[in-house]
């Protein structure tokens, strides 16, 4: 065996740690006067939503590094973090409902323009990833999350604010509260992370198995 080798962790093993660490911080988390221990769900709705914004940007700038290079490789990446960047958004809408029925007692606060935003963005990243996947260009591909990656962007920074607090965490003058955040997002950004490898990971394992396929 080379031992110049560096062992890498498996995301399936990363990934049940990090959620293990997401947990603990949330945990550590105090109940706040107002929201009891709701606030832990916000702390998490907060995080998802930094880290999913993260991931679509990431993915754009690799599909304009694909669209001026055309490496293969990056292309790969790009596909992986497509997919991983909407799981996320997922994650993070099915949050907000929560978040939102135990905060205001609806599921979906409609009126509120941050909550439909993301909710077209919900909707605008799964019809372009399934378009992407339909139409099978790489140019396609890459485009999509270049347009992607601009309008959830464009959409959630732009969203004005009704009921929705504009930076609680950052006004609620707790040093805990300033802390906890900023960890937990990069926690769950790290999860997302270890999930675009594992995606990767098995669309490489889907080509190799499509090459070995014979010729009918």
């Amino acid at each position: 065996m080379n031992a110049s080798k560096k062992t890498i962790l498996s995301p399936l093993a990363t990934m049940p740690i990090l959620a293990v660490i997401a947990f603990l911080l949330l945990w550590l988390i105090p109940e706040e006067q107002t929201l009891d221990w709701v606030i832990r769900l916000v702390f998490l709705h907060g995080a998802l939503v930094q880290a999913a914004l993260i991931l679509f940007g990431v993915a754009g700038i690799l599909a304009a590094i694909f669209l001026a290079t055309r490496r293969a490789v990056i292309f790969g990446w790009l596909v992986a973090l497509q997919q991983a960047s909407v799981m996320m958004w997922i994650f993070y809408v099915v949050s907000s409902m929560v978040v939102t029925y135990l905060s205001w007692g609806e599921w979906i606060a409609w009126s509120e323009p941050r909550v439909q935003a993301s909710f077209h963005v919900l909707w605008f990243s799964v019809v372009s990833l399934l378009l992407a996947w339909w139409v099978g260009s790489q140019t396609f591909t890459a485009l999509v999350n270049l347009v992607v990656a601009g309008v959830a962007w464009y959409l959630v920074k732009g969203a004005t604010i009704f009921r929705h607090p504009f930076n609680p965490v950052g006004e609620s003058g707790s040093a805990l509260y300033q802390w906890l955040l900023p960890t937990l997002a990069l926690v769950v950004l790290l999860f997302g992370i270890e999930l675009t490898r594992q995606l990767h990971a098995v669309g490489q394992r889907r080509a190799s198995i499509g090459k070995l396929q014979p010729v009918s």
